[in-house]
């Protein structure tokens, strides 16, 4: 199955996952729009009740119905016009809620018809200003009086209510969200293993240059129809040495960031001179960019630069980027190396004019295995494993690496490493 088509079914059930989801939160919510109407409706009633036994109680034989406004979601007002007291309406209140079994928690308090002020309550301390009570004083003397209530746990009391909504819904969008991780995996898995292929083919190509060079020197120097001078058996000699220290540095290259991964090896943490390591680093590359007809330009701060970090890896680090950028410079490298320091820490720019990348691909570059070029091309030598290594190793002295690119103009590389 190809890339494309795999990609267009994971988009599809995606989309669909989506519309799953969507469909469940709209009639989850129009079942709790529901409930909650139902729930007003008994609310209403037995307000009704508590007001017809405060209007008894103040031997209101009128008969008429006491008007309830619902001033927000989960607060109720009810005018009665009559005098009672406290306790009456906690009485009353507790009763009619426990007759019609609402296991509703709420605060109330009494509001004067006069002067629209709390009278009394529980611990209710966010009354909702009353403007539109019209006021009476009855003949007796005593003021007039309405109430209001604060339901605390009206939604709690709805979504328990709505029992069999709410486990269908979690279970959905634990499916849901399970699926989704399945679909992520194996996306994460077959990209993975298409950069494993890549680094495989990368990997074999960069150990067959130096096997097959030692093979030649080693054939030739056991060839007895080879005339060796002292001259050809050191120039031979030389050759395998060499290809055999490029195949220990690739595989050690390989061993020492699985040994980093899996936290297996400390970092060797000592006071290091930063612009001293560069020094050494950039003269490392003297040869090669005189062959090159290169140049490197150091920049580096004035003042003397201290870091706490491990000399190996930061050599290492230095020696990646550096080398990256001589490697992919077409022509002659024009590469510079700039240091800058504040109160909090050090900043090494390396910049080079090469053949830059492009910025669909600048997200993946410290991505174990990557190269912007496909498996099977060999215009640069690589592995696709000294980016990756180098962000390992910043982090791991607790900085920041970034990178910048504009497509055939060229490369930065900043790493800030704190003191």
């Amino acid at each position: 199955m190809s890339s494309k088509t795999i990609r267009f079914i994971f988009i599809a059930m995606l989309v669909i996952v989506g519309l799953l989801f969507v469909t469940q939160a709209y009639w989850f919510n129009k079942a709790f729009a529901l409930q909650e109407t139902q729930l007003d409706d008994r609310i209403n009633i037995t307000l009704r009740s508590v007001a017809d036994g405060l209007l008894k109680l103040d031997n209101d034989t009128t008969a008429r119905i006491a008007p309830i406004t619902k001033t927000s979601s989960n607060e109720f007002y009810v005018r009665t016009d009559c005098y009672f007291s406290l306790r009456s309406l906690d009485s009353l209140l507790r009763q009619e809620f426990l007759k019609r079994k609402l296991d509703l928690e709420f605060d109330y308090g009494i509001v004067t018809d006069e002067n629209k002020q709390l009278v009394l309550g529980n611990t209710f301390s966010t009354m909702v200003k009353v403007t539109d009570i019209s006021c009476r004083i009855r003949r007796d003397g005593k003021e007039r009086r309405n109430f209001k209530i604060l339901l605390t746990n009206k939604t709690g009391y709805l979504l328990n209510a709505m029992g069999i909504w709410v486990f269908s819904s979690a279970s959905l969008i634990l499916i849901l969200v399970v699926f989704v991780f399945i679909l992520v995996s194996i996306q994460k898995g077959k990209k993975l293993d298409l950069l494993k292929k890549d680094f495989v083919n990368n990997m074999t190509h960069e150990l067959k240059t130096p096997i097959a060079n030692i093979t030649v020197a080693s054939d030739a120097m056991r060839n007895p129809n080879i005339k060796m001078d002292d001259d050809k058996l050191r120039k031979y000699a030389e050759i395998i040495h060499k290809e055999n220290a490029r195949l220990h540095q690739l595989v050690d290259r390989v061993l020492e960031i699985a040994t980093i991964e899996k936290h297996e090896e400390s970092l060797l943490i000592e006071e290091v001179d930063l612009h001293s390591v560069i020094h050494d680093i950039v003269g490392s590359f003297a040869a090669l960019i005189q062959q090159k007809e290169g140049k490197i330009m150091l920049d580096l701060d004035d003042s003397q630069v201290q870091l706490n970090a491990d000399k190996i890896h930061l050599s290492n680090v230095l020696y990646n980027l550096i080398e990256n950028a001589i490697k992919y410079s077409l022509g002659s490298p024009e590469i510079r190396v700039k240091t800058e320091r504040n109160e909090m820490g050090a900043t090494i720019h390396i910049s080079d004019k090469g053949i830059g990348m492009s910025k669909e691909n600048q997200h993946r570059i410290f991505e174990k295995f990557f190269r912007a070029e496909s498996g099977n091309l060999h215009t640069t030598k690589g592995h696709g494993l000294g980016l990756s290594y180098v962000k390992m190793i910043v982090e791991k002295h607790h900085g920041t690496v970034t990178f910048k690119s504009v497509k055939g103009k060229g490369s930065t590389f900043s790493l800030f490493l704190p003191y």
